[in-house]
């Protein structure tokens, strides 16, 4: 059980879980761990721990307070980052009916941006979507969005307006945006890929493209370009895509 969203603009939250009873994480949620923030340059900027209903108040209060502080443990040896504020919700929050989801911490990070600028290669969509055949699929190079949500980074304006530029010389044109995630298996929790596939639906949308021409689907991380899990970023990347596919042209 993993998860993974945006807070707001800029701030994110990644959730691991625990067992009963226990203050440390088992191998597997310390490995998904640790290969989420691997090479990552985040800010944490809070903990805040839950626990099921199970046992007393004060009981769970200590029992969430060990688990948050076991977090805590870990990001200040690897970051040295400290102190991390420390919340504990105890069983005092609306509970999931399974138990297994309230056992848990809620870690609150910010990426902080890389100072070198992303290098912005030349698409060729137009050239792409003239040679492509009815039922062909192409890729949306260089579209970045901000972590786990649906909010393009400024980098991929020039993708969209290209697309929207060829969707007004093609009124016969009709697509469909096609939404991919990375890194794990089963069910896209977050439904971070049909976002990102709607972004980009709305913005032609919004930009009077007929909605006649448009659909839009997402397929999570079923069909990954490489296979799952990825062993390089870039391969990640690669998973981590919008495609449109031709419908009519």
């Amino acid at each position: 059980m993993l998860s993974i969203s945006a807070i707001s603009f800029g701030q994110s939250k990644f959730t691991v879980y625990f067992d009963t009873d226990v203050a440390q994480l088992k191998t597997s949620e310390l490995i998904r761990f640790d290969d989420f923030f691997r090479n990552k340059k985040v800010k944490f900027t809070k903990l805040i721990g839950y626990c099921d209903y199970r046992a007393s108040n004060g009981y769970n209060d200590t029992l969430v307070f060990n688990r948050a502080k076991f977090i805590a443990h870990i990001i200040e040896k690897v970051t040295n980052q400290k102190p991390i504020e420390i919340e504990s919700k105890g069983e005092n929050f609306e509970q999931n009916s399974n138990l297994a989801l309230n056992r848990k911490v809620d870690i609150f990070y910010t990426e902080i941006p890389s100072e070198e600028p992303v290098k912005v290669v030349p698409n060729n969509l137009n050239s792409q979507v003239s040679n492509a055949k009815v039922g062909d699929k192409l890729i949306l190079k260089n579209l970045y969005f901000y972590n786990r949500s649906g909010i393009l980074r400024p980098e991929s304006k020039p993708v969209v307006e290209e697309l929207l530029a060829i969707m007004r010389a093609n009124p016969k044109l009709k697509i469909e945006i096609q939404g991919h995630i990375c890194c794990q298996l089963g069910a896209d929790e977050e439904d971070t890929a049909k976002t990102r596939a709607i972004t980009v639906y709305n913005y032609l949308i919004d930009n009077r493209i007929n909605k006649s021409r448009l659909s839009y689907t997402s397929f999570g991380s079923s069909k990954p370009i490489h296979p799952i899990p990825e062993k390089t970023e870039e391969e990640r990347n690669a998973n981590r895509r919008v495609e449109i596919q031709i419908i009519e042209n």
